[in-house]
């Protein structure tokens, strides 16, 4: 395997380019069974993509309907509309979720934990380190802001300012919980591996420096949330129609096939999907991320 991570930058474009002509070879071999254990996905989209009848562009289109479409429940599959008739019985993403709510959601829900004496705690995931009462973890609570943050992993200075500014910020498929300092060092820097140095000495996870082999000032999540990183760039990227420049996908790539999907990731998306009514298809489908050759 290719260790892009040792190449120059204008070197890495061009192995990447010959790698397509294999990866669209093994794109032919995936049938994306995962897709059709969630009726969210209509069979039309499944069976399109399985029979090559899209190419890159035409499978981030129709997945973009998917995300913020209505979709129309059936006894199978779930049908994409444009616009929801009164006799049918809809649901698309939630479009009135506050910020306030969605941070009570990420905080006070998705990533509350208890731990063996049954006290509540959330993790941050850029320093790897606990939060609890004294921060002002508890269920339904959002923390005090001298210590945990709310992360847009996709910065908010880059939203995409054609569309809905509020959508893009409560959309929790992006948002993390992060340690404040380590919120600011990220900035709205871009993600890849850097030559530089940690957040600071109670944050050893993160770093920020300079993307290797160019003079970017980038952001090194820890190994444990590079995986969720490239996947919640992908789908905000999708859902948004916003692109990643190509220093930035290289890496996000890379980690998406280092740090693979697991159950809690799983579980996140799920609960996610419960609450705002929508999924993130790289989560469900990792395999899709190969078939979408530039986002």
């Amino acid at each position: 395997m290719l260790d892009f991570r040792k190449e120059s930058f204008q070197g890495w474009i061009m192995n990447f380019k010959s790698l397509l002509i294999c990866s669209t070879f093994l794109f032919n071999l995936t049938s994306f069974a995962a897709l059709k254990d969630y009726d969210y996905y209509p069979s039309s989209l499944i069976e399109k993509i399985e029979s090559e009848k899209l190419n890159s562009d035409q499978i981030k289109d129709e997945l973009f309907k998917v995300l913020s479409y209505f979709h129309v429940k059936t006894n199978n599959k779930d049908l994409i509309t444009e616009k929801c008739q009164k006799n049918q019985k809809c649901y698309s993403q939630k479009r009135t979720v506050s910020y306030k709510e969605a941070r009570i959601e990420l905080f006070g829900n998705l990533h509350l934990r208890k731990d063996s004496r049954g006290q509540y705690f959330v993790k941050d995931l850029y320093c790897e380190n606990n939060y609890g009462r004294a921060q002002g973890i508890g269920p339904g609570k959002i923390p005090s802001a001298s210590f945990m943050n709310c992360e847009h992993t996709w910065p908010q200075s880059k939203f995409n300012p054609n569309l809905s500014k509020s959508l893009q910020k409560t959309d929790l498929h992006h948002l993390y919980p992060v340690n404040n300092r380590a919120n600011s060092s990220r900035s709205n820097h871009p993600f890849a591996e850097v030559n530089g140095r940690v957040v600071n000495n109670d944050c050893t996870a993160s770093m920020r420096g300079t993307a290797i082999g160019t003079g970017v000032t980038s952001f090194e999540p820890p190994v444990n949330h590079k995986g969720n990183v490239a996947r919640a760039m992908f789908y905000f990227s999708v859902r948004f129609k916003m692109p990643i420049d190509s220093i930035q996908e290289k890496y996000l790539r890379i980690w998406n096939e280092e740090d693979p999907v697991d159950e809690e990731e799983r579980m996140r998306n799920q609960a996610i999907f419960e609450f705002q009514k929508n999924r993130n298809p790289f989560i469900d489908e990792p395999d899709l991320i190969n078939a979408i050759y530039d986002f």
